[in-house]
């Protein structure tokens, strides 16, 4: 009976191991996914802004140099400069045609005289001498300041994306050279680079020669006109679902599509309108409803296997073995977690995810260098973290006498630490005892109750876990320990005047700035309220100290959406010989605090 009760006690926490451990990874999975997922869309935007911008730049440059080569000849020059509509037609055509040929999507090229008259429109050769400057801000632009302007503007040939090159002869300005191409030449190009389909919308006060068009979509105050049919259900999803332009994902008709908005400038960088971008995507939920699935059954199946191997192994040897074979190396190792056996004082049996983790091959070379366990127990900041006593009773009888307590063990190997969930069973035969322990990685759930969920970055709890250990580290090996302390400045204002919502935004913001920057074994977290904490280790103080200047211009440069500056104000420190953490974070914090009162925006050190 005594038998069949252990047993079946082994079975249920092995049970709960496997099922605690399916779901911390099945978590893990969902939640990195869930990044992974969150990057392929922030990559998907980069690759379309990245295509878009290299495009207007191909373009441009291309245009720039058909317009130069079309001009170097003398009689174009003197056709240009006396006016001659006839001839310069009968000069350009040939190459009019050739461009037209190269380029289907080109639908004007136009010269317009200094005085702000057409001189000659290729595509409409019998309209000319009307006052196009009076209509078009972007040609009067050009005969203004005779620099190359370019972006997207209506004309007679409705929208387009416009280039304007100045023509001069020997620093007389003679006027300027304009090509125009449809909004379908860009989509085109970035379509065959991303495969995203696109829809072009114009905002409402920029609309011209569409004023009147009665067919349309509009999402907020941008327009969409002529929206191909198999996208328009999407583009009306899409408008249900958003009252405004943003990226997102939309599902309809059992199909995910990435939606990704790119604003179009003017020539003078004016919003006017947007390119809508459109493609499908695996439907995430989907993917997280089958990784659920999968892991259960794989979960169950283990229990089943754990179940029938635990059985296996007792019917064989519960009559063969004595009370410590009875915990033989083959019924360890098929623990999933890190397990040991102890009398209390010294270790008897490991199993190989135990030894594995502290490097070692067998128990002998363990016991060679530490009599327990114990020794690499870490305070933490609750009682519930086990030490090797606890007011004269060592840790395994203190567990055994305090079963309602949750135990935990804090271990760090080679800097990485990770945080037990510690279970023991005792056992008795005659005059001895044993203690079975299991520790349980409760890293990955603890690590959610460590991150502020604002910003993503690491929260107090977290910075001050680790905090100790890292100034035992600076001291035992001698190396420098730098601490900045930050906060923003007149963070209440942004909050009174733009409301706590973008005051959230811009914490995030400042946080994701910052992160950049760091390095993977800084620890960055937010203090409190606007206030963050930077710990920097094998830092000097001035190299402490020229990266908070460089965070200080580049959070004051940033473009926060507010009609004034955010700036923060910085305090810089490093350890000092034989000085306690509390004194670092004090030392830190006041010299922020002499940043506020001098001025604010600025750092200040040791």
């Amino acid at each position: 009976m005594k038998m069949n009760h252990l047993k079946i006690k082994i079975f249920l926490i092995l049970s709960s191991v496997i099922v605690s451990v399916a779901m911390i990874i099945t978590t893990y999975n969902i939640i990195h996914d869930k990044e992974q997922n969150n990057m392929r869309m922030q990559e998907a935007y980069q690759s379309v802004h990245l295509n878009f911008e290299e495009t207007i730049r191909e373009t441009v440059h291309f245009y720039t140099a058909r317009a130069n080569s079309n001009i170097r000849s003398p009689e174009v020059i003197d056709a240009f400069r006396s006016r001659d509509h006839d001839k310069l037609y009968r000069l350009i055509f040939p190459r009019w045609t050739v461009m037209r040929k190269e380029n289907p999507s080109l639908v004007v090229m136009q010269f317009h005289n200094a005085d702000g008259t057409s001189l000659l429109r290729m595509h409409q050769p019998k309209v000319y001498g009307d006052p196009i400057a009076s209509q078009r801000p972007m040609v009067a632009y050009v005969h203004k300041h005779h620099t190359i302007a370019y972006g997207f503007e209506e004309g007679r040939q409705g929208l387009a994306f416009r280039i304007l090159i100045p023509v001069t002869e020997k620093g007389r300005y003679l006027g300027a050279v304009e090509f125009g191409l449809s909004t379908a030449f860009i989509t085109e190009k970035i379509y065959r680079h991303t495969g995203y389909a696109s829809i072009f919308f114009i905002r409402q006060n920029f609309l011209g020669v569409f004023a009147h068009v009665e067919n349309y979509i509009q999402i907020g105050n941008y327009i969409a006109l002529d929206i191909p049919a198999k996208l328009l259900p999407l583009v009306e999803q899409y408008k249900k679902e958003n009252s405004s332009f943003k990226n997102s994902i939309i599902h309809y008709d059992n199909q995910s599509s990435a939606i990704t908005t790119m604003p179009v400038k003017t020539y003078l960088n004016q919003s006017m309108g947007a390119i809508m971008f459109i493609r499908p995507v695996s439907d995430f939920g989907n993917h997280v409803f089958q990784m659920i699935v999968a892991t259960a059954i794989m979960a169950f199946s283990l229990i089943i296997v754990i179940g029938f191997i635990i059985n296996k192994i007792y019917d064989t040897v519960a009559n063969k073995m004595s009370f410590q074979e009875m915990y033989s190396q083959t019924v360890l190792d098929a623990i999933p977690s890190p397990v040991i056996v102890t009398d209390g004082h010294e270790l008897i049996a490991a199993n190989q995810t135990f030894l594995a983790y502290l490097h070692y091959g067998n128990v002998s070379d363990f016991k060679r260098d530490h009599a327990c366990v114990c020794e690499y127990f870490e305070e933490g900041d609750t009682e519930d973290y086990l030490m090797p006593m606890f007011n004269d009773q060592r840790w395994t009888e203190y567990i055994s006498d305090h079963p309602l307590i949750n135990h935990k063990a804090k271990i760090t190997i080679e800097g990485q630490t990770t945080v037990f969930d510690v279970k023991l069973s005792l056992l008795k035969f005659k005059e001895e005892s044993r203690y079975v322990v299991i520790f349980t990685d409760i890293s990955s759930i603890q690590s959610i109750s460590m991150t502020d969920p604002l910003t993503g970055i690491a929260n107090r709890l977290h910075f001050t876990m680790v905090y100790e250990h890292a100034i035992n580290v600076a001291a035992r090996e001698q190396k420098p320990l730098g601490i900045i302390f930050f906060d923003i400045d007149y963070f209440k204002q942004v909050n009174d005047r733009y409301g706590h919502l973008k005051g959230d935004k811009v914490l995030k913001q400042i946080s994701d700035m910052v992160m950049k920057q760091l390095r993977k074994s800084d620890i960055y977290a937010r203090w409190g309220g606007e206030e963050f904490v930077i710990l920097l280790p094998d830092t000097s103080l001035y190299q402490a100290f020229q990266l908070a200047e460089m965070l200080r211009v580049a959070i004051e440069l940033e473009n926060f959406g507010t009609s004034e500056k955010i700036t923060c104000s910085f305090g810089v420190a490093v350890l000092e010989e034989n000085e306690s953490a509390e004194m670092l974070l004090k030392r830190a914090d006041e010299l922020l605090y002499q940043a506020k009162e001098s001025g604010r925006n600025r750092v200040v050190n040791q």
